[in-house]
């Protein structure tokens, strides 16, 4: 039998989780992103979103958006980091694009799996550069190879620009997007071509 203060100690948490995410912050990302969009940010100009900002807008102006199979997205920022949470169904958010997975995936992949994953992010000069550093499936850490299988053949043919490894452009006059502890800050200013040397 569960004794009641044991029950507090992993209902509290999740309960204060749940109160930070509110309509009222979600309207507030949904504004700041609304400006972006716009491209008519003044060069210098900064935006910073905090956790509860990008999380509440996923739960409530965003959640029509979010494929089939995937539920209970969220994200933690932390310097120079991102880690991200999600429950997948991987078979559903396939067949709901109307893909057909080979049997080995429908072996691997089968239910609802929690997945958690982290990347090292930096960007500078309108160029941003994502590399995972780790991946868990249902509690499983993921090899590199194993990440960057995923990363090929589930994630990109529905998102063409998830790259990882590599640089890519940030777009909409972005100069830089930098994580801090807990919101993720942006600059506006534009940006450069970069040389192949950089790209890499």
């Amino acid at each position: 039998m569960i004794r009641p203060s044991r029950l507090a100690a992993v209902a509290l948490p999740a309960a204060l989780a749940a109160a930070s995410l509110t309509p009222q912050a979600s309207r507030s990302a949904a504004e700041k992103f609304g400006r972006i969009a716009s491209e008519q940010l003044s060069p210098g100009a900064v935006v910073a979103f905090t956790e509860d900002e990008v999380n509440s807008y996923l739960r409530y102006d965003y959640a029509a958006e979010i494929p089939a199979g995937i539920s209970q997205p969220s994200f933690r920022f932390e310097p120079d980091r991102i880690v991200g949470k999600a429950v997948v169904d991987f078979l559903e958010w396939q067949i709901e694009r109307g893909a057909s997975p080979g049997l080995l995936l429908r072996w691997l992949l089968r239910g609802k799996r929690p997945v958690e994953a982290a990347a090292r992010y930096t960007s500078a000069d309108g160029w941003g550069r994502a590399d995972v550093e780790w991946a868990r499936i249902g509690g499983m850490t993921l090899s590199g190879e194993a990440v960057h299988f995923l990363i090929e053949h589930l994630v990109r043919p529905r998102y063409p620009p998830a790259v990882a490894g590599q640089k890519h452009p940030l777009g909409h006059n972005l100069r830089q997007v930098r994580f801090e502890r807990g919101r993720a800050v942006l600059v506006f200013g534009g940006q450069r071509q970069a040389t192949a040397d950089e790209r890499r």
